[in-house]
């Protein structure tokens, strides 16, 4: 794909284009790491890579804190009373990712730049939701049945490896995790919420991995105040997608999203490179 933009020209516009991208696609079920690494392609920003994609991850982790606040505050005071079921099943979540990005980080530093991948990826996400909101129909679960009763280890574990695919570029952490609880039988606020909770030890531990690299080399060609503005933008626009999907999540069908990564996946097929 041909740059619509001049990078050294508009890398204020592009910055933060792309933070807008990370706000509204890590929450919404369309795969934030697939459309960053098509904006980078269509902005001209190729040089930038996966130090760049945390960064503005951790924008959005920033407004899982502010919408999920109560619950992270629960989490905190829990452990300081001994309670260790939901922080347990949370470490257990993350842990096939966590081996999967240490055995494999490399591959996914690559896979982060095409689009071809990425295109995949998105049609992986399609069918991942599908399979989600028809276990939802199937199931039947009311927001009423949204209990804060923590679900089994082995549910930690499947839902974990459907954490663990999202590190391939167009797969969706919040798309993937929460279909793989529908599949579960959880309700999907429920479902939603775990997820999200999960992000926090899975964007938090990357980007403390790659804090050397960014101490190193820096974001490529984004200057630091850049990716400073662009991480308020993620953070913003993040919190205003998550309320999004929670209202998908209780009123709407998932369908949207279904037929949307599926059209864009297809889409970046026959027009990437």
């Amino acid at each position: 794909m041909d740059p619509v933009l001049d990078p050294e020209s508009s890398s204020l516009a592009a910055v933060l284009l792309l933070a807008v991208l990370q706000g509204v696609a890590e929450f919404l079920p369309i795969s934030s790491s697939g459309h960053l690494v098509l904006g980078r392609s269509l902005l001209g920003m190729k040089d930038v890579g996966l130090t760049f994609d945390v960064a503005l991850h951790v924008g959005t982790l920033v407004a899982v804190l502010v919408a999920y606040r109560a619950d992270v505050w629960s989490l905190l005071r829990g452990l300081l009373r001994g309670e260790w079921r939901l922080p347990i099943w949370l470490v257990v979540a993350s842990v096939p990712a966590a081996l999967l990005g240490i055995g494999a980080g490399d591959f996914f530093e690559q896979a982060s730049s095409s689009t071809r991948v990425a295109g995949i990826g998105l049609l992986v996400t399609s069918c991942l939701l599908a399979l989600g909101e028809r276990s939802s129909r199937k199931h039947k679960v009311s927001s009423e049945e949204d209990s804060q009763e923590v679900p089994p280890l082995w549910m930690a574990l499947v839902i974990g490896v459907a954490q663990a695919a999202a590190l391939v570029p167009g797969v969706s952490r919040s798309g993937s995790t929460i279909a793989a609880g529908l599949m579960l039988g959880l309700a999907g606020t429920r479902a939603a919420r775990l997820s999200f909770l999960m992000s926090l030890i899975a964007v938090g531990g990357a980007a403390v991995l790659k804090l050397p690299d960014a101490i190193e080399v820096g974001f490529g060609s984004v200057s630091v105040p850049l990716m400073g503005a662009g991480v308020l933008v993620a953070a913003l626009t993040g919190l205003a997608s998550l309320r999004l999907l929670l209202m998908f999540l209780r009123r709407r069908s998932l369908m949207p999203f279904v037929i949307y990564t599926a059209l864009l996946g297809i889409l970046t097929l026959l027009l990437g490179e």
